[in-house]
């Protein structure tokens, strides 16, 4: 009879829990959407709201997008002759960030921060899913809207055919570049820590070098869409963190003998 007890008790004591834990995790579930429905608001009605100084930015991206025009035939054929095995290894990153596994990997960090009860990983998941989507719809409505030619078609750098959603006329801005330097940055923003953020940058960096190393953008693409990427991230980073202080975190060496590795406490 006392072990019954026991057991009818820590089956009450768990049941409350799971309660309390899934009642949190449905409050955190209907903020983080009003946040994500928020964020999309105001980021389509941000043009009407830009000061003069968001024109300036805005023209400075303009005119230098225009002006690598000038250097998307030469940086193609200097991509086009380093192509061999050895750089293949390095620049095959596009082929994991800055697609699918990108938006899992948002998905996962928001799980495990919204599941652990770790708010500073679940804001980190959020704010890289919520870069990682508006720059994805950003990137993909100017697409169809220039039509340009992709490099590996063959047609040139400067043959556009508007108002089509065909792969082959999807190159200006570079979709990859857009979303991997969306990401990356709504994570190097996201902690306060040197080699956190030259990792994320540099990732960035490197899907969007590795779409012209795999003749699938021109120089002009891959600066523009990492340029949106990077500041839709910095507007979702900031929208509601203009009053926080950012989160501080270590990045440590950790060895258990028989292997190396890093820690990241935040």
């Amino acid at each position: 009879m006392k072990k019954l007890t026991i057991l009818f008790s820590a089956l009450i004591f768990i049941f409350i829990l799971q309660q309390n834990l899934f009642a949190g995790v449905k409050d955190n579930l209907c903020s983080d959407g009003k946040h994500f429905a928020e964020i999309g608001l105001k980021l389509f009605i941000a043009p009407s709201h830009f000061q003069k100084s968001d024109w300036e930015k805005l023209g400075i991206i303009t005119a230098t997008t225009g002006m690598l025009f000038f250097v998307d035939d030469e940086v193609q054929n200097i991509a086009l002759k380093n192509q061999h095995s050895k750089n293949d290894r390095i620049f095959a990153l596009d082929k994991f960030y800055g697609n699918k596994y990108t938006i899992m990997m948002t998905v996962g960090i928001y799980g495990i921060g919204l599941f652990c009860d770790k708010p500073a990983v679940r804001r980190m998941g959020l704010n890289s899913f919520e870069s990682f989507l508006y720059s994805a719809f950003l990137s993909t409505t100017l697409k169809a809207l220039f039509g340009r030619h992709r490099p590996d078609v063959g047609d040139g750098h400067l043959l556009f055919t508007p108002f089509q959603i065909k792969d082959m006329y999807q190159s200006l801005p570079s979709g990859h570049a857009t979303v991997s330097m969306a990401v990356s940055a709504a994570m190097a923003k996201s902690l306060d820590n040197f080699v956190w953020k030259l990792f994320w940058y540099s990732s960035g960096g490197l899907v969007a070098a590795s779409r012209i190393y795999h003749n699938r953008h021109w120089a002009s693409d891959v600066f523009l869409g990492a340029t949106i990427g990077y500041f839709v991230a910095d507007f979702v980073v900031k929208f509601d963190r203009k009053n926080e202080k950012r989160i501080t975190g270590k990045i440590l060496p950790f060895s258990n003998g028989r292997n190396l590795g890093v820690a990241i406490a935040f």
